[in-house]
């Protein structure tokens, strides 16, 4: 995988320090992320305003290097588009975000569009329930 610099540089967009390391932390991190998880993530390491968070991964989406993932909670996170396409499971006790391996929908698509004249451009699939530790608490 290339670094967020020479991705950058490939697309034509301007190299900032800040820009690099929203990219990077994104790329680094292999999660969908908030922009607030990666302002706190960054906030150690770089000097990055929540605000230049914001309009970057608003530019990073337009150039196609994020994509956005909403989840039943509502709250918009953001995950590099360099990832191999999966879906996730969602803890609903502690948040826990994890990723499934691989596509389970593509191949029952054409049984559930069979004869709709639909054409399916992207999908997505979360699965709701408890982590392995929540799970464990909860039978407590």
């Amino acid at each position: 995988m290339e670094n967020a610099g020479e991705i950058l540089r490939k697309i034509g967009e301007k190299i900032t320090e800040q820009r690099e390391a929203i990219l990077q932390a994104i790329i680094d991190l292999a999660r969908p992320v908030s922009a607030d998880e990666l302002y706190e993530y960054l906030l150690t390491t770089n000097k990055v305003g929540r605000t230049t968070i914001y309009r970057t991964l608003e530019l990073f989406e337009k150039k196609k290097l994020v994509r956005k993932v909403l989840f039943k909670d509502g709250i918009i996170r953001y995950e590099s588009s360099f990832l191999k396409h999966h879906h996730h499971l969602v803890c609903l006790s502690c948040g826990k975000i994890l990723p499934l391996d691989g596509c389970f929908v593509a191949p029952v698509e054409g049984a559930i569009l069979k004869g709709s004249d639909f054409l399916v451009t992207d999908h997505y699939l979360e699965l709701y329930g408890y982590c392995a530790k929540c799970r464990r608490e909860r039978e407590r």
